[in-house]
């Protein structure tokens, strides 16, 4: 299990070491300068005198007091509440924005539903007038197959007292013949 591990750390060894011998030209230059920098900065820092240690340890205490002067215990920094400030007077904002628009959104469902009522109210109208309007048509019809059942018979007794009519002209031209004949043999008598 051990030799797992240590040829698991030395895969993951070569990998870094193909990853950095790829990036060289960028890593060394690099390495150089932060080498260069350090240097320079340790050369302020002596080896035998704690002097300088001993003063920074100092400011690094005198600073760390003032940090828990100015932000004891749990209280915030200011900038922290001035934040906190700013996001609950958003929230306060937001909750009201949504309170108007809840309100604005019942007015305008209320409009929604007085409308459909009276558009409802409209159609049953409209229905019931052209039920009538059915009934009245149906009226009519009834009343043309009437008619026209009239103007058959009619037309039947038209044809009939045609038929009559032919009939008596048929019967007054014989009876006018009949009436010339006497008229001549009376004449010629």
């Amino acid at each position: 299990m051990i030799l797992q591990a240590v040829d698991f750390i030395q895969v993951i060894a070569d990998i870094v070491a193909a990853i950095l011998n790829f990036l060289n030209p960028i890593v060394s230059p690099m390495g150089m300068w932060m080498v260069n920098w350090m240097e320079y900065v340790l050369q302020f820092f002596p080896k035998d005198d704690l002097t300088v240690y001993i003063i920074i340890a100092i400011v690094i205490v005198i600073l760390g007091l003032f940090v828990n002067i100015a932000w004891p215990g749990n209280k915030k920094p200011g900038f922290l509440v001035k934040a906190e400030e700013i996001d609950e007077n958003i929230e306060k904002k937001a909750s009201e924005l949504e309170e108007k628009v809840e309100l604005k959104a019942e007015e305008i469902e209320a409009k929604i539903k007085k409308k459909q009522k009276k558009t409802k109210k409209k159609a049953k109208k409209i229905e019931e007038k052209a039920e009538d309007l059915e009934e009245k048509v149906e009226d009519f019809e009834d009343e043309l197959e009437d008619l026209e059942e009239a103007t058959g018979k009619l037309e039947e007794n038209a044809k009939n007292l045609e038929e009559i009519a032919e009939e008596f002209e048929e019967k007054t031209e014989e009876l006018e013949k009949d009436i010339e004949e006497i008229k001549k043999e009376s004449e010629d008598d």
